[in-house]
Parts: C-alpha cells; structure tokens; sequence
C-alpha cells in the first residue's frame, strides 16, 4: 500500500461476549434473559455479563446476582467458563485473520483488523468487508459482532463503541468528514475518557468532544495545569489527539510478545468482601488480559494469592 493512501481498520467487538458464548452453546436459551455471574448459588455473586434481554431489565455488569434477580426473576443464570470464552475468542480470531494477516486481540472480545491491502484482493467496500465478517462469525460461532471503521484505530474503536454498538446494522464508519457526529456528544464518549475526568474537563469549559478537538493544544494545556495544579501535558496531548482522531500506531499481531506490561481495571459497584465474589472479578479481568498471539491462554490463577482485605 501506498505510504500517501489511508489506511482502513476495523475494530470487531463482540455483543455480551461471555452471554453470547453461553446462548450458541445452549440455544434453548435464545429468547431468554441471561447473565454470566459468580455461584448461582450464592444472590451475592456478581455479574460478568448480560445478555441485551437481561438488559433490557436494567441488568448491568457489575451488580450482585441478588440485585440482578430482583430486577428478571426469571433469569437464566450460567456461571463463568473461561476456558470455553478463550477457545471463542481464538477461533474468531481465525476467522479474521482468513481476511487479513494483520489482526491484534485488544481484549477477549475486541480485535483490531487492518484490512487496507484486503479491499482489492475482496473487491468490496470497508463496509461490505464488515458485513460479510459479521455474517460468517454469526454462521460460525453464533455470535454478533459490532464492526467500527476508521483509518486508525482510534477511530475505529470509537465508531464501534459509539455508534456501530448502537444501530441496526452493527457496522460504522468513522471518517474525516462525519467526525461531527462525535464531537457532538459529551466528552465521557470519547475512548480514554470517564466520569471523573469528563467533570475535570467540565471545570474547563469543555463539555463536549468537538470542544476538546476545537481546543488549541497550548490552551489545552495550560487551562488543565492551571485548573489540576500539576503538569498534565501528556494526558492533555493525549486527550486532544484522540478527540481529533490522531493515531499512528500500527495494526500490531505480536503486540502482546513487546508488551513489558499489561492491565485492565473496572470499576465496582460497592465494596466487595466475599473472597468468591472477589476470586471471580479478578478472574474476569485476568482473561481480559490474557488472550495471546500464539493462541495459548496466559493465566496463572491461583485462588491463594487472591485473599478479600
């Protein structure tokens, strides 16, 4: 590929993972609210997953099994399998790399795939290419990806937690000149972004995401050193490139094998003291972390080091 032409990445997510997995191998539960969550046994396990029918009861990841019940008496409780979530993730991850040689896992559920010399080889548009990748993951695993496309990954990885997740198609293209769409909505929409630094940014005078992007980088700066007391330079470049759609970095198959360090977080809905229900956040965030290029799950899992303080 030319250096000049623009590259197009995908970024496939896959709906309520863990969820979905558990209803392809169990389709008697397809029309029923499910959720993935610690001992069934036990209303204070926590929730890893729902599926968009136990959604729709107000079920969230995160909350106590007890809460979750509450809300869907009738719900379809399937403990945690995470060995068979991984076999998942890999064979999807052989289907995308059918399409391209330059696949990179972001997380169990969510892979980068830079498909710009795939175009002409397929003789299709990016998002007849998306389309045709989400009908045979469907046919293949029984389960439905979202699709984000943009000429990096960043972009790519908005469009899908934006707006592909969000309409009928499953499928999004993030582009230069509908980027307005995004920097309408308020700045905790964009990637790297939370509540907490949403209501920094707020402190600021920037409430939404084209007013980050519209922002001079000096002034950026400036304004976030001056209103946090301390140099904030780099979150603040970092934050103003990605809510412009900056990023160079490459669609990268062995990013795991350089990578010194990896780590994920989440956020609890109230502390926890139950060492099973600790034992299985944990876990679930392990996996997150653990999908390797070579196909073999790195996890060293060892419930004695995991003790509830």
């Amino acid at each position: 590929m030319n250096s000049s032409e623009k590259r197009v990445i995908f970024l496939a997510d896959c709906q309520s993972f863990y969820a979905s997995v558990e209803k392809a191998a169990a389709p008697w539960y397809r029309d029923q609210p499910l959720v993935v969550a610690g001992d069934p046994e036990r209303r204070s396990g926590i929730v890893l997953a729902a599926c968009p029918l136990a959604k729709k009861f107000g079920i969230v990841t995160g909350e106590a099994l007890g809460q979750a019940l509450a809300k869907c008496p009738d719900l379809v409780v399937r403990r945690p399998r995470m060995e068979t979530y991984i076999r998942a993730s890999m064979q999807i991850t052989n289907i995308l790399e059918s399409y391209s040689d330059l696949v990179e896992p972001f997380s169990i559920d969510e892979q980068f795939i830079d498909v710009s010399a795939s175009l002409a080889h397929f003789q299709c548009t990016p998002l007849e290419l998306a389309r045709h990748i989400q009908i045979r993951v469907r046919n293949e695993t029984g389960i439905y990806t979202r699709i984000g496309i943009g000429e990096n990954k960043i972009l790519a990885k908005m469009a899908c937690d934006n707006f592909a997740k969000k309409n009928e198609t499953g499928v999004f293209q993030l582009t230069r000149d509908n980027m307005e769409e995004l920097w309408a909505r308020p700045t905790d929409c964009l990637f790297g972004v939370g509540t907490r630094t949403m209501n920094h940014l707020r402190q600021i005078g920037i409430d939404t995401i084209g007013k980050l992007a519209r922002t001079p980088l000096p002034e950026l700066k400036r304004k976030m050193k001056t209103y946090m007391k301390k140099q904030c330079d780099i979150w603040s470049e970092v934050m103003w490139r990605t809510a412009n759609g900056y990023d160079d970095s490459p669609v990268t198959p062995d990013a795991f094998d350089r990578q010194k360090g990896i780590g994920r977080q989440t956020t609890l809905p109230y502390d926890y003291q139950n060492p099973d229900d600790i034992n299985v956040v944990l876990l679930g965030i392990n996996i997150k972390i653990c999908v390797h290029k070579t196909q073999k799950p790195l996890i060293a899992w060892k419930n004695s080091v995991f003790r509830a303080v």
